[in-house]
């Protein structure tokens, strides 16, 4: 087989890792990849943007893929999958209409209403003067929500319960053309209390295999302090959410969605990412997206057991339950990663990050076919002119480590980060805790 992974971050680097690692494949192309997915057996890396659909529509008929699999959301969004099945190519990944799902919160929201799939109540406005009124009459002590309706790269949702920072991001968000977060679109939400988790699910329009679920940070400094960034590590939990919350959101969720696209006229196939908010045995769904995660990838993937591209592949085309002994399975261990940003990273304020930067590790950190539970996967990071990686991104690399219990795995996850260094790299210490 001939496989095209679409993307160039620590996502990738992982999803990569682990499609080369089938006997099935031939040759995987990464477009444009980076120079950490290099080093992996049968990878070949593409120059070109991932939004440019011609393009990837034309690389695919020309290397004569087998399978697309789509990385970031933005292709998505853009149509890429609409574009590569109309030319008969398989796609692992939503078409533009079911990505709605994350590209729109106003869409995934009145969604979630239609088909009864418990989430915060919330206000949708289309103009500042009636968003910046209701905030007016809202209780911000007892917490908001603000939500960008169009993608933002994870930094289009803040949640306050001071009322100077909610005014200030709705007015950033909807009037100021100088912040990153732009839309014309608003939601104010209530602010759900619990603890937070993700759960994956690899959909063909009408089955799902679930991928597990993990935590995330999304917050630049430890104690969840500091702007939002695109997630600074996480782990998978153990024993936790109980038997009875997988159960619901496997039917309650997954199911609901799955039902729901395809009654739309838009099945969803591809990863669905499902943002989950647990109290007790109470879970509500706080927001969709629709392909792996990042950091989420890095944690779940060095968990599968067995060989990923027939899953993929049966999901693209709609074949999940003919899977049979085929079926991917997932470790009874844990992972921790951990992300490792550039200095000045997320940058909300304006400051320059500091890059360019050598990196040093140990060349046996890079994942490759051997059997390991520590090892690094690259994201802003690229080879110099004159040959050492350096740092060229926010969230530089990550690194994931296994263990039987949590406790293990953040010792040798932060054992491990102890041997890469570069320039002002900075990361929480409290992932795990």
């Amino acid at each position: 087989m001939k496989i095209l992974l679409l993307g160039s971050g620590g996502r990738e680097h992982a999803m990569a890792w682990k499609m080369s690692q089938s006997p099935l494949v031939e040759t995987l192309y990464v477009l444009p990849g980076n120079d950490g997915m290099t080093s992996l057996d049968k990878v070949s890396k593409l120059s070109g943007s991932v939004t440019d659909v011609p393009l990837i529509v034309e690389t695919s008929i020309d290397l004569g893929i087998d399978l697309v699999v789509v990385g970031p959301e933005n292709p998505l969004s853009e149509g890429v999958a609409n574009a590569l099945e109309e030319k008969g190519i398989n796609v692992f990944g939503p078409s533009r209409q079911a990505a709605q799902l994350e590209s729109s919160k106003v869409f995934s929201k009145n969604f979630m209403v239609e088909y009864d799939i418990p989430t915060a109540r919330a206000l949708i406005f289309d103009n500042f003067a009636d968003a910046k009124a209701a905030m007016e009459r809202w209780d911000v002590t007892q917490g908001i929500v603000i939500k960008a309706d169009e993608l933002a790269a994870g930094k289009g949702v803040v949640v306050t319960k001071d009322r100077a920072e909610a005014e200030k991001t709705l007015f950033d968000f909807m009037e100021n053309p100088d912040c990153t977060v732009n839309t014309k679109k608003v939601l104010l939400e209530e602010m759900l209390m619990g603890k937070e988790v993700s759960a994956f699910a690899i959909c063909d329009g009408e089955d799902f295999i679930s991928l597990g679920y993990a935590c995330d940070y999304k917050r630049v400094g430890n104690g969840d302090t500091g702007p939002n960034t695109g997630g600074m590590g996480g782990y998978s939990p153990k024993n936790w959410p109980s038997n009875t919350i997988k159960s619901f959101v496997d039917e309650k969720v997954f199911k609901t969605v799955l039902r729901g696209m395809k009654e739309m006229g838009m099945p969803f196939k591809g990863i669905l990412f499902a943002g989950l908010m647990v109290d007790g045995e109470v879970a509500k769904v706080i927001e969709f997206n629709v392909r792996l995660g990042d950091p989420e990838a890095q944690i779940l993937l060095p968990l599968v057991e067995g060989d990923l591209v027939p899953t993929l592949l049966s999901a693209a085309q709609g074949k999940l339950s003919e899977l049979g002994s085929k079926v991917i399975k997932l470790k009874p261990e844990t992972s921790v990663h951990i992300v490792m940003a550039s200095g000045g990273y997320p940058s909300t304020d304006g400051t320059k990050m500091d890059l360019g930067n050598e990196i040093t590790y140990p060349q046996d950190l890079l994942p490759g076919v051997e059997d390991k539970n520590n090892f690094i996967f690259l994201a802003g990071a690229k080879k110099s002119a004159d040959g050492p990686l350096v740092n060229s991104g926010g969230r530089v690399l990550g690194v994931t480590a296994l263990g039987p219990e949590l406790e293990g795995a953040r010792k040798l996850a932060y054992q491990t980060l102890k041997d890469v260094s570069f320039k002002g790299a900075h990361w929480r210490t409290d992932i795990g805790l």
